[in-house]
């Protein structure tokens, strides 16, 4: 017959139900973080494309102007 848990039994499996929750929460949140550090290398690496994408746009709208003014 399965005997009843005793009080500081309980108590024992709470507290390291506890801990285990509180470790999963800090490996959470530890993600989150490196998850977010990766979103900020990838925004600056397209805020950087973009401005080379500009500049080749600058570059190839000059470009057609001149040799549409050759053209002429």
């Amino acid at each position: 017959m399965d005997r009843e848990p005793t009080i500081s039994e309980l108590m024992t499996a709470i507290v390291e139900l506890h801990a285990a929750v509180i470790h999963g929460f800090a490996q959470v949140d530890t993600r989150f973080g490196q998850i977010e550090t990766r979103f900020e290398r990838l925004e600056t690496r397209v805020a950087s494309i973009d401005g080379e994408l500009k500049g080749i746009n600058h570059w190839m709208s000059r470009t057609d102007r001149r040799l549409a003014a050759i053209e002429i």
